[in-house]
């Protein structure tokens, strides 16, 4: 089998898709943090400060609605002064946001650091992905196109790991060199080349790609210039595009795959997955930030997982396996907690249900929900909608998960864990359904058939012919 090391230059691409990345590990990493963070910040000692449960919800939700009014702005920003530009000018506003929750005197400060750090990372949620996709070749584009996925979550566990072993401060520290580190290396790489062509620079395009490729890249300009003349022509009708049938559908069903995902748990016990397992009472052979860590571990391998099924199992099956899966686990934890509740004399017998099922629900999430949505947006939008498409869903999601990090918290507080895992599970039942009746199987399609599909006027797409 090849590799892109057989291919002539092959490995700059992936060195400058990597550095890129490095942005979407500073958000994951913003993400995780909440996990671990949640002990020091609760104890008033670690901060300084005393911080209650409601406050504690509003750290960590409001770091999604810096991402939701930012998605938008940051990729009309990415094609006006450049993809690379767009991700350095969030690193001054990042490692601000870090100083504002190292320096913090009140609970204010905390929550105005997280809400930086939302706008920050979300400058990331478009750029990274487009700019990885630009930079390589075309047998390339599908693997760095999965980097931003995969180094998000190595961004989370990172922060449980850390947040694990190490004090309240070091964990700020250590999240705070990400954006840093992404500056000193990222800074030397090259603008996208498809930006310049865009902008009518071809020298600076050629130089671009030649540094990419390591090899004469004549043929490889040409044919990039037509691509991005017709994506132009494309981009103008983009807005025309949404009088079609196929393009209103494809955005609903996005959006409503976002819809189910967030609420289906997968976010929320991510971000609270340290007081979860602490509030099971799991006493499986680890401690509470010892199975955080475990749980970010199965989060990094099922995403790697997910994506190394994307040529072999079709998109629909895998998302419907994941949310079946989903749902019963939530199922099982929610009864794990009714169970609890009644004092039954065999709980005992149970001590390892809650670890095994909290730390299934998030790989199974994984596996499906949590990394094949992006691959679904990227298959059903026309090309010319692409990036306008991508930052609705985007920005759609980001205040999903906003509502439902903070919502999670209030149903846990006012009904109990019992309710907050069923409501879950209903949303994860109601995600399967989705899925079933709306949801077109795309994989193996040419984009001529996926939008044929979606202009029919059958309603429940995802049923088979009959």
């Amino acid at each position: 089998m090849s590799t892109v090391f057989d291919l002539p230059g092959g490995e700059n691409q992936y060195v400058a898709g990597f550095f890129a990345s490095l942005g979407a590990l500073s958000l994951g990493a913003s993400i995780g943090w909440s996990a671990p963070a949640q002990y020091f910040i609760l104890k008033k000692d670690a901060c300084g400060f005393s911080v209650d449960l409601d406050d504690y919800g509003w750290i960590c939700s409001v770091v999604w609605l810096g991402c939701f009014i930012i998605v938008i702005p940051s990729g009309w920003l990415a094609s006006l002064w450049g993809r690379k530009t767009v991700m350095l000018l969030a690193v001054p506003l990042f490692l601000g946001s870090w100083a504002l929750i190292i320096f913090a005197l009140n609970r204010y400060m905390l929550m105005l650091g997280r809400f930086l750090q939302g706008v920050a990372g979300g400058c990331y949620v478009l750029t990274v992905p487009l700019y990885c996709t630009e930079i390589a070749q075309l047998g390339q584009k599908e693997t760095l196109g999965a980097f931003f996925s995969i180094f998000y979550v190595l961004g989370i566990l990172y922060a449980y790991v850390v947040g694990a072993f190490h004090s309240y401060k070091y964990l700020n520290y250590a999240c705070a060199i990400l954006p840093l580190l992404f500056l000193i290396t990222f800074v030397w790489m090259p603008e996208s080349p498809v930006y310049y062509l865009m902008r009518l620079k071809p020298l600076k395009a050629e130089k671009s790609l030649r540094w990419l490729r390591n090899q004469n890249v004549a043929l490889e300009l040409i044919d990039l210039q037509t691509q991005v003349k017709k994506a132009s022509m494309e981009l103008a009708a983009s807005w025309q595009s949404m009088r079609l049938r196929s393009t209103r559908r494809a955005l609903s069903i996005c959006i409503g795959l976002m819809f189910f995902k967030i609420f289906s748990g997968g976010t929320a016990i991510i971000t609270y997955s340290t007081a979860l397992y602490r509030l099971s009472s799991t006493d499986f052979g680890f401690q509470s930030e010892m199975s955080t860590v475990v749980g970010g571990i199965v989060l990094v391998m099922f995403s790697i997982v997910s994506v190394s099924l994307l040529k072999c199992v079709g998109r629909r099956t895998l998302l419907m396996f994941s949310a079946f899966l989903v749902a019963l686990c939530n199922s099982l934890i929610a009864i794990y907690f009714y169970l609890t509740n009644r004092k039954m004399y065999y709980m005992d017998s149970l001590n390892w249900l809650p670890f095994f099922a909290l730390t299934s629900l998030i790989g199974f999430y994984a596996l499906g929900l949590g990394t094949l949505i992006y691959v679904i947006v990227f298959d059903l939008f026309l090309v010319g909608f692409q990036t306008i498409g991508k930052g609705i869903v985007w920005t759609c999601l980001a205040f999903f998960a906003f509502l439902n990090v903070k919502s999670v918290l209030i149903i846990a507080m006012i009904w109990g864990l019992k309710e907050t895992f069923w409501t879950s599970t209903v949303f994860a039942i109601f995600t399967w359904i989705f899925i079933y009746f709306m949801l077109p199987e795309t994989k193996d399609l040419t984009p001529e058939e996926i939008q044929e599909k979606l202009q029919s006027k059958k309603w429940f797409l995802g049923l088979p012919k009959t």
